[in-house]
């Protein structure tokens, strides 16, 4: 026998699914019973919903000291129909980008425009944006429609959290129009890096030491293989003040592979 595995990486956020798959001499008995786990690993590990695909997207390009914005619309302003409202927020989209352009500052965001309801729903915008240290005021004065409201992601448990509650439109009310997009984003943001690799079965992985494990369910098995799942934050790595530039070091390593109990 042998393992696959696979690790999704974005920023700070690993994800990694370990899994014994079929050799040529598997007999047919035992490919069946590694279709359920190699089915229970594409269940956890292939991001299908919206809200993990928002999550490593969030994860790969924006961290804690990056914005949550709230975008309303006093009674006065309130715009007939939600395409109405998303042009508003395109204007204000261009309008920063000419500020930050102009102050050599580069601008990356995540909107999604939410009713909640057909009926007596108050359209409304959500934008996650890279933060420069002084954005309130620039964006209330280029926002006339109504409030601004402002908040530093440190202050949300995670990117998953974030991700479920942005999209909880689609899951409360369903999808505005068929076919529409969940949430746009700019161009050019980094997508989660992906990598797969084929082991020796007596391996599995962990997380690294100071890493945040977020979610390490029970493993998934049968007579003759297993999936064992771990998702978690890398830790982050702390810079000592009045020391000289330490040497160029790799990266830190996404997993830690665990050989018969032993970590190489």
């Amino acid at each position: 026998m042998a393992k696959r595995i696979k690790t999704i990486t974005a920023g700070r956020l690993v994800i990694v699914g370990c899994y014994t798959i079929p050799t040529p001499r598997s007999s047919d008995r035992e490919r069946q019973a590694l279709r359920e786990i190699s089915s229970a690993a594409q269940e956890r590990m292939n991001l299908k919903r919206s809200w993990q695909k928002l999550e490593v997207e969030l994860a790969a390009n924006f961290t804690r000291r990056d914005l949550h914005l709230v975008f309303t619309y006093d009674d006065e302003h309130l715009p007939e129909s939600r395409p109405e409202a998303v042009k508003r927020l395109k204007k204000l989209i261009r309008l920063l980008r000419v500020h930050r352009k102009a102050r050599g500052q580069e601008i990356k965001y995540i909107y999604v425009t939410e009713q909640l309801s057909a009926e007596g729903g108050r359209l409304h915008h959500h934008m996650i944006l890279n933060g420069t240290g002084a954005d309130l005021e620039v964006l209330r004065s280029l926002w006339p429609y109504g409030e601004v409201e402002l908040e530093t992601l440190d202050l949300w448990e995670g990117y998953e959290a974030l991700a479920k509650y942005l999209t909880k439109e689609p899951r409360e009310c369903g999808k505005p129009e068929s076919g529409t997009r969940t949430w746009a984003s700019s161009i050019g943001l980094k997508k989660p890096k992906v990598e797969s690799e084929i082991v020796r079965d007596n391996i599995t992985v962990a997380a690294p030491p100071g890493a945040i494990i977020l979610s390490s369910p029970p493993p998934v098995e049968n007579e003759f293989g297993v999936f064992t799942y771990i998702k978690y934050y890398l830790p982050v790595r702390k810079e000592r003040k009045g020391t000289r530039p330490p040497r160029k070091r790799q990266p830190d390593s996404p997993r830690v592979f665990i050989r018969s109990g032993n970590q190489v």
